[in-house]
């Protein structure tokens, strides 16, 4: 069995403080377990002032996360706080480590670390939570796809890092205290662990019936659609006008595969050429048509999909994270998703986390699991 504790605090500049405040609502003297992992959520600015170093320091075990737009626990919730989440038990271990920068490719980074931190644990992990840097030229599927590659398909429930700046210029992933912009943290769990997972994206009816033709991709880079710049399409269909795609932000775009499968990729911006940076790669030659996204439809299937999950519980922790893309289809309500996760769950153990890709185990017909990153999604972890 696997206990969550959790504590917020908003007190970017008081190191002592924040520290002390965070350290008092654990309570670990008197709630901790044999074996823990601490995972922290933040705004930027926490790593800034120190808070972050200063926190891991004080704590008797490893920690690692990443940066966020915003997060929430029971009772507390905010866009410029940092949560820390520890999950702690007398009968499941953890293992966790950081990789070497991920410059160009992730094989060699991964799978050093892969090893390093599986091998501590003696046997085959029953789940895998990985933070995945924010990188403009690798997407976060590269990070998945390997760890996939190399685990033979252990299941992977974790989160990209983002931030509240336009240009994501400090998002940072963590291990114990230090931050970094280009490395992988990754946590294993061992025999013991009995996660449930469940995730809620897109409705169908929300998608635009009209079809383009990816022409020409380059990892998660969309170039081309209909053999046009892709911000060029859009302006073709009145979706973008002057290069100008920031309207579209919380619009998801649906990938269909040759394969007949699909993916859903938020876009976080133009590139150069009139190119578009995307959530994760996008095949060429596969179809995309782009979806719509309201206050609505994320409030619904947000409380929809936590009810649901609630059926299953049984007094145990989630583990919630949530896309960006979400978040800004909230419009003057940013918190309201939030809202909603409290509404629902009251004082069960929780943190709800904003998300620049999630990472959610999917199970195929023939019984295989796979792991993808998500766009536009929410995602939950029962332990």
């Amino acid at each position: 069995m696997i206990k969550m504790l959790t504590a917020l605090t908003e007190e970017i500049d008081d190191v002592g403080e924040a520290v002390s405040d965070l350290l008092g609502q654990l309570d670990l003297d008197n709630k901790c377990l044999a074996s823990s992992l601490g995972i922290i959520h933040c705004f930027s600015d926490f790593v800034d002032s120190g808070v972050v170093k200063a926190l891991s320091g004080k704590l008797p075990f490893d920690t690692l996360g990443c940066t966020t737009m915003s997060a929430s626990t029971p009772s507390a919730m905010s866009q410029m706080g940092l949560t820390v989440t520890v999950l702690t038990s007398d009968d499941v271990k953890f293992a966790s480590g950081v990789s070497a920068p991920v410059v160009d490719s992730v094989n060699a980074p991964l799978t050093e670390l892969y090893g390093k931190i599986t091998g501590s644990l003696g046997g085959k992990p029953p789940l895998l939570m990985p933070f995945i840097p924010f990188l403009l030229k690798v997407g976060g599927d590269e990070f998945v796809e390997k760890l996939d590659e190399l685990s033979g398909g252990i299941p992977a429930f974790g989160t990209v890092a983002i931030s509240n700046e336009p240009d994501f210029s400090r998002t940072f992933t963590f291990y114990n205290g230090e931050s970094y912009p280009d490395s992988l943290a990754l946590a294993a769990f061992g025999s013991g662990a009995d996660p449930e997972f469940l995730s809620v994206s897109i409705n169908e009816e929300n998608i635009l019936k009209q079809k383009a033709v990816v022409t020409g991709t380059n990892r998660n880079i969309l170039q081309t659609i209909n053999n046009m710049p892709a911000v060029k399409y859009l302006e073709s269909i009145g979706l973008a006008k002057g290069g100008d795609v920031m309207g579209i932000a919380s619009m998801p775009f649906i990938i269909y595969l040759e394969d007949g499968s699909v993916l859903i990729r938020a876009c976080f911006g133009a590139a150069e050429e009139g190119a578009l940076i995307l959530g994760g790669g996008v095949p060429a030659n596969s179809a995309v048509a782009l979806g719509v996204m309201g206050f609505e439809d994320v409030i619904s299937s947000t409380e929809g999909k936590i009810k649901e999950a609630i059926k299953t519980a049984k007094d145990r922790g989630f583990l919630m994270y949530s896309c960006g893309g979400r978040k800004l289809a909230l419009g003057m309500q940013p918190l309201a998703e939030h809202e909603k996760a409290e509404e629902c769950l009251g004082d069960t153990p929780y943190h709800f986390v904003y998300s620049g890709g999630e990472v959610f185990p999917s199970r195929l017909g023939d019984g295989r699991m796979v792991n993808h990153l998500q766009n536009d999604s929410l995602i939950i972890c029962i332990l």
